[in-house]
């Protein structure tokens, strides 16, 4: 609040003293206050009321006193009595502002704001705060502009600093966002907020070791500050010592808990680290500190998706359109949410949500909505839209724009229906997952044939196997991706035909890889681009004998396809592919190599070693009945 904390005189018989006046009461008070003995200077402020009952200083003052306390709406209703007496004092609009934003009132708060910056316009501490409660807002332009404001005024603000680090933080503008907390940190260089959040956003930049020691400064700064801790165990995650991540967020929760961002962070480092029972518990920690945290009820819903629990982690997934770090949008379409009633005779809108290969995913279940005999429309990613509608042609498939096709905002159409929320009313157990030899998606024939013709032709007789070695995820890809030099033994392998079916931009890399290797090859295709074209994509994989990929989008087409392909997992995977087993409940034909431990695909390269010498040795293998 507007106030310095400086020492005042603490005597007791002199502050009470009836025969003091009221400009003497007043000022005692404000010494208690500033004390921080509140009780005392309560009972003052109240005796120059009752002295006074027009005193505004006295109204303010007590309001401030409630502010302190948390009594936010007798804070409003005292600071508003200081302003009924006197309408002209900017600290009391400050005041009252922060008390309103306190207490959820956004929009009176940012009025309490400007007009106190009207009354003073060089009032640093209150574009202070005006711009937190922009920032709070999502009005992060205008937040900016409120904190320049107050450095204008008073540039060694560091707390102005700090927070305009946020909000550029959120901007993305992560250069600006890392100067910004700089200069917080030149004007107080023990400012553990700062370092913590300038290690966050270091974080994000990639730069890990940076970010680690700038946050270790924020702790030893202030080793109190559960924040700090935190942030350090995200850090310390990212970095895969999930050991040290655990113990930093320990101490955050010893310090502060009922933190759920804490137990969440904590949930996600014993998963990774594969204490999964443990995990459990932290989640659940959560969302019994806060029944409302969405992140650690989506968290926890994909765990159990993971251990085969489907009807309970289906529900609690339902929360992930509320999660702050879901990056998908949800589509807001006009009709009502369908939830699992009888559909025989109704139309549905299904809309594909997160990435390609979830889209080739969760299209399994539309053949379930098809066989109870509802009209289907689905909006999809435009690159699937051919692939999708010759595979399931009694579909209406329509291509995903920021704005929807106009048909598909008919309000006639009886249900809409996210499409990764198809699981919760079709996919309730393991039984429902019926496995069909037969593949729900169709590559060109055409196409098929000219590629793998082609193929042969180059092979010379030996098999044709595709292979892929890394996730482009942004959130998952680094635990899901390998190195060329890993797949050294399967490409020395002489009676195969290796085929690049990576995605992106991997020419360098290649390159790079052969530089000192004579053995080994892989050839590059350059009329398909996997990602432009995904029709040619699915015709390539379904021209070849085998794929072996890690866990990405390449993995998906294929098992849709029908195709033979082995997946490449890490120690703990995605949530989809569960937790042990060689095969999947998503892909008849698919096979999974699992990690033994973190991080080591040797071991897992030398079992695939093995099964591809085997594969080349059965004779079945060698006559493909495929085009």
């Amino acid at each position: 609040m507007n106030e310095e904390r400086q020492q005042g005189d603490t005597g007791h018989k002199e502050a009470f003293d009836p025969t003091l006046d009221i400009t003497t009461k007043l000022q005692r008070a404000v010494d208690y206050h500033q004390a921080g003995q509140l009780a005392e200077a309560e009972k003052l402020y109240q005796q120059v009321l009752a002295d006074d009952p027009q005193n505004a200083d006295a109204f303010h003052l007590l309001g401030i006193i409630a502010y302190q306390k948390n009594k936010c709406q007798l804070a409003i209703d005292l600071i508003t009595q200081a302003i009924a007496i006197d309408p002209n004092q900017a600290p009391f609009f400050n005041n009252l502002g922060n008390a309103l934003q306190d207490q959820d009132q956004p929009e009176e708060s940012v009025q309490a704001y400007q007009k106190a910056l009207q009354l003073q316009p060089d009032y640093a501490e209150a574009y202070y705060n005006f711009g937190n409660v922009l920032q709070k807002q999502g009005k992060l332009d205008e937040s900016v502009q409120a904190y320049q404001q107050a450095l204008q005024i008073q540039p060694n603000y560091a707390k102005a600093y700090n927070n305009l680090g946020n909000a550029l933080h959120t901007q993305s503008k992560l250069d600006e966002s890392v100067q910004a907390y700089q200069q917080a940190l030149q004007i107080q260089p023990d400012y553990a907020e700062a370092y913590s959040n300038l290690g966050v956003v270091l974080k994000d930049q990639g730069h890990l070791e940076e970010a680690f020691r700038t946050c270790k400064l924020a702790v030893e700064s202030k080793p109190t500050y559960a924040a700090a801790h935190n942030n350090l165990g995200v850090i310390l995650h990212q970095k895969g010592d999930f050991e040290e991540a655990i113990a930093s967020y320990y101490q955050a929760l010893e310090i502060s808990p009922d933190n759920p961002e804490a137990y969440n962070n904590l949930g996600a480092s014993l998963h990774a680290k594969g204490d999964i029972d443990k995990s459990v518990w932290a989640y659940e920690q959560a969302i019994i500190t806060n029944p409302k945290f969405a992140e650690g009820h989506k968290n926890l819903g994909m765990l159990l998706l993971q251990k085969g629990d489907f009807q309970k982690g289906w529900e609690l997934c339902e929360c992930r359109w509320l999660c702050k770090d879901f990056p998908f949008e949800h589509r807001n379409f006009p009709q009502p949410i369908w939830d699992g009633s009888h559909l025989k005779g109704k139309s549905i809108l299904v809309w594909a949500e997160q990435g390609v290969g979830d889209e080739i995913m969760f299209t399994s279940i539309l053949t379930d909505l098809l066989q109870i005999e509802a009209d289907i429309m689905v909006e999809c990613d435009p690159r699937l839209v051919t692939l999708f509608q010759r595979s399931l042609p009694n579909i209406q498939f329509f291509p995903r724009y920021n704005f929807p096709e106009t048909q598909l905002l008919d309000t006639d159409i009886d249900y809409q229906l996210p499409m990764g929320s198809l699981g919760r009313w079709l996919r309730p157990d393991i039984g429902s997952f019926q496995q069909k030899k037969n593949p729900y998606l169709q590559a060109c024939p055409k196409r098929t044939g000219e590629l793998r013709e082609k193929y042969k032709k180059l092979a010379e007789g030996k098999l044709l196997i595709g292979v892929s070695w890394k996730s482009v995820n942004q959130y998952t890809g680094k635990e899901k991706s390998t190195s060329l030099d890993d797949w050294t033994p399967i490409l020395s392998q002489q009676d195969c035909f290796f085929i690049n079916l990576q995605y992106g931009d991997v020419g360098k890399e290649i390159k790079e890889y052969y530089a000192d290797k004579d053995n080994v090859f892989m050839y590059v295709e350059e009329e398909v681009v996997p990602l432009e074209n995904l029709d040619d994509f699915a015709a390539q994989i379904s021209a070849l004998d085998l794929v072996i990929s890690t866990s990405n989008t390449t993995v998906h087409m294929a098992g849709a396809l029908g195709q033979d392909v082995w997946t490449l997992l890490p120690h703990i995977p995605d949530w989809r592919w569960m937790l042990n087993g060689e095969d999947t409940l998503w892909y008849p034909q698919m096979k999974l190599f699992r990690q033994h431990e973190i991080g080591n695909w040797s071991g897992m390269f030398a079992q695939v070693e093995l099964a591809l010498e085997q594969y080349v040795i059965e004779p079945e293998n060698w006559e493909r009945s495929r085009i």
